[in-house]
């Protein structure tokens, strides 16, 4: 560890010691994010739009929780988001180009998702990170982020159409799922034993995004609507897969899937006086243990500790919601901890300034507009659709009751560069949150090969610059000084006088 990280590290341990509850801790991650500024402009060496931007946050993530990843044209770059203390440093870049020994054809890459290495791991001294990607050679390459290598190949799933789409959960390593746009297949993978384990065809037209629940089902989103399609029993969660893959055509079994309402329709009629929303681009997860009182207001918080005073408010619980976005920026939070029987509506907002209906993307449309969750999922950041370049952090700890009326507060408004205001600004395409909320990022749609494309801008708490260091003067100086002062004075005196 160098020096600069040491006196970092020290500074950030001090100021979390006063931390003692949920609530601080939020309170304390609200108050870095409103401090955020751009700092550090990365272009990327090619001319295209950025596809998307990840942390790493796998179960294994605590060692390499520092590394976030993008992937734009046919390259995949993996950074350091804490080199020397505070800095950005390249870790590695993988190119996918056509290997004749592997058998891939290579070409532009259209997602990636985090890997759990827990398995790879031990063959690292500190630790490996893992990350999985894909796109029109229809191939997902594992790639090892300490060898700098692909150490794992998927093939055979998809033989139609590019893969848009990968899914990961942090309870389900040893599992992985792709999405083909176009073919309207999606294939569960098992990395273990390298193959296909179940599939799905006839999905639908337009599915954009996808999440890998904990229970092995699987919520996609389409951009033909606002209600969201859950495919129950796919991904087996255990240790042994049918010998023979298995195969569902969602066209003829309607009985596989359920639909998942997440009141879109009902926010468009608030906001834009009708009844029709545009279809869904982005949908996220969480699913984790947290403290009871960081989903409770204080309010509410109190009226539960007065009606059972042995309750204490700290107590673990499991929180599971899902995350979705529409293309013209209206976000909705559902809550199904108690079973998607009883799933209930959290809240339903439009992000700031929005426009009605966003614009195109620059790109071949094989990606939407994405959002950013934190690894507690209680900050979301994103875009609002216009060219407005700026990115809009929304806290959404706001009280789990189902009543649509809750709306999150906007925690950050993050301007963009002044080198690129103007006339010259880009959608923000995707953004991510770090894990101790002190950076963000975000990537613009920007895809015209000039120098507008392959941007990202990491936003930043920028510390206050230290004064000039100024010599004292000695008393001999300091009295020639008063001295000069007077005579000027006196000088100017006579000759108004005169």
């Amino acid at each position: 560890m160098n020096s600069p990280q040491r006196k970092i590290l020290k500074k950030r341990t001090r100021e979390l010691a006063n931390i003692s509850n949920a609530t601080d801790l939020h309170r304390f991650h609200s108050n870095l994010l409103q401090k955020l500024e751009v700092k550090t402009v990365i272009k990327e060496n090619h001319e295209r739009a950025i596809e998307e931007i990840k942390y790493n946050f796998t179960k294994t993530f605590s060692k390499c929780s520092n590394l976030f990843a993008s992937v734009g044209s046919d390259a995949l770059t993996v950074y350091d988001d804490n080199h020397f203390g505070d800095h950005v440093a390249l870790v590695c870049q993988f190119k996918n180009a056509e290997n004749v020994d592997a058998k891939t054809k290579g070409g532009p890459l259209y997602c990636l998702s985090w890997v759990d290495a827990k398995n790879n791991s031990e063959h690292h001294e500190q630790g490996d990170a893992l990350i999985a990607v894909a796109g029109e050679d229809m191939v997902v390459s594992i790639i090892s982020v300490s060898e700098s290598a692909v150490v794992q190949i998927l093939r055979g799933g998809h033989a139609k159409a590019p893969i848009t789409g990968l899914a990961t959960n942090k309870n389900l390593s040893d599992a992985l799922v792709s999405l083909s746009e176009d073919e309207q297949k999606i294939c569960a993978w098992s990395l273990k034993e390298n193959r296909v384990v179940s599939e799905i065809t006839n999905i639908g037209i337009g599915c954009k995004t996808m999440t890998l629940l904990e229970d092995g089902s699987l919520v996609c989103g389409f951009t033909t609507g606002s209600i969201g399609k859950r495919f129950t029993n796919f991904v087996v969660a255990g240790s042994s897969y049918p010998k023979k893959k298995t195969t569902i055509d969602a066209s003829k079994n309607t009985k596989c899937y359920e639909a998942v309402d997440f009141g879109f329709s009902r926010a468009s009629a608030k906001s834009k006086g009708g009844d029709k929303s545009t279809g869904i681009d982005c949908i996220q997860s969480f699913e984790e243990d947290v403290d009871f009182e960081n989903t409770l207001d204080n309010k509410k918080q109190k009226k539960t500790e007065k009606n059972n005073k042995k309750k204490d408010s700290n107590v673990k619980r499991r929180r599971q919601i899902l995350v979705a976005k529409t293309a013209d920026s209206e976000v909705s939070v559902v809550d199904f901890s108690s079973g998607f029987a009883s799933a209930k509506i959290e809240s339903t907002f439009r992000v700031e300034n929005a426009t009605s209906s966003a614009p195109t993307s620059k790109t071949n449309g094989k990606r939407t507009v994405s959002f950013g969750l934190s690894h507690d999922a209680t900050f979301l950041a994103c875009g609002n659709g216009s060219r407005d370049g700026i990115v809009y952090v929304y806290d959404l700890n706001v009280a789990s009751d189902g009543d649509s009326s809750s709306q999150p507060s906007l925690a950050a408004k993050l301007l963009p560069h002044e080198r690129h205001s103007g006339t010259m600004l880009d959608v923000i395409r995707s953004c991510a949150i770090a894990k101790d909320c002190r950076h963000v990022l975000g990537t613009t749609d920007a895809n015209d090969g000039t120098n507008r494309a392959g941007i990202m801008f990491r936003y930043e708490i920028i510390p206050e610059q230290p004064k000039e260091y100024e010599p004292p003067m000695l008393k001999n100086e300091e009295a020639a000084g008063e001295k000069k002062v007077i005579d000027k004075e006196n000088n100017d005196d006579d000759d108004n006088k005169n």
